[in-house]
């Protein structure tokens, strides 16, 4: 019976490390252009909001047919598609969330069985 919070932790933990989080992942435009001009409208004559370089990647907020409108700073701009591809992004929150209830589950599990154990020798 001592063993149930343990397990029931560890059963959260599974089914929030694997539960389908990939479809509120963010999207990005990764940039695979050397230099690409983000413009302020969706007309390459309108003003450059900035200048990103290959390997950037920059949040997508809308995936139109010929242009990527994508969030740069507190501004929204417009890039070719041509430009760079959609990608999937995990951000690094998620990650460390991921990393800190592995080592919460692990500490529970390890004072468990420990207690478990010592009960054992004792009886």
């Amino acid at each position: 019976m001592r063993f149930f919070p343990v397990s029931a932790l560890a059963a959260m933990f599974c089914a929030v490390c694997f539960s389908p989080l990939k479809a509120t992942a963010t999207q990005y435009v990764q940039i695979s252009d050397p230099f690409v001009n983000v413009y302020e409208k969706l007309d390459p004559k309108s003003s450059v909001l900035k200048m990103v370089k290959k390997g950037d990647r920059l949040e997508l907020i809308y995936p139109g047919p010929i242009w990527y409108q994508v969030k740069v700073g507190d501004n929204i701009g417009w890039v070719e598609r041509k430009a760079g591809s959609v990608v999937e992004g995990n951000g690094i929150f998620s990650t460390v969330l991921s990393i800190a209830l592995i080592l919460v589950a692990l500490a529970a599990m390890v004072y468990g069985v420990s207690v478990f154990i010592k009960k054992q020798k004792t009886a």
